[in-house]
C-alpha cells in the first residue's frame, strides 16, 4: 500500500551555519550590502525564520542561528 505524502517527512532542521559549512564563499560578502535572504536562494535554501532582519549585520557568522529551508 502506498503512504500518502507528507511534507513533514521532509523538515529538516537547518542553520545558515549548516548553508555556510557548503558554501564557505558566502563568509566573504558583506550582507549590510547583499541580502542574505537572496543569496541563500542561489543553493536552493531560503530563510524562513520570523526574526531575521535584512542587511542588519555585516558577517554572516551574526545570522549562524537563523533558520533555513531547502527549496525542491
Amino acid at each position: 500500500m502506498k503512504k500518502p505524502f507528507n511534507p513533514d517527512d521532509f523538515n529538516v532542521d537547518l542553520k545558515v551555519a549548516d548553508v555556510v559549512e557548503k558554501f564557505p564563499q558566502l563568509k566573504e560578502l558583506d550582507f549590510t550590502k547583499v541580502s542574505l535572504k537572496k543569496e541563500v536562494v542561489k543553493y536552493n535554501y531560503e530563510v524562513v525564520a520570523p526574526e531575521y532582519e535584512d542587511l542588519k549585520y555585516s558577517s554572516i557568522e551574526d545570522y549562524y542561528d537563523i533558520d533555513v529551508d531547502t527549496i525542491v
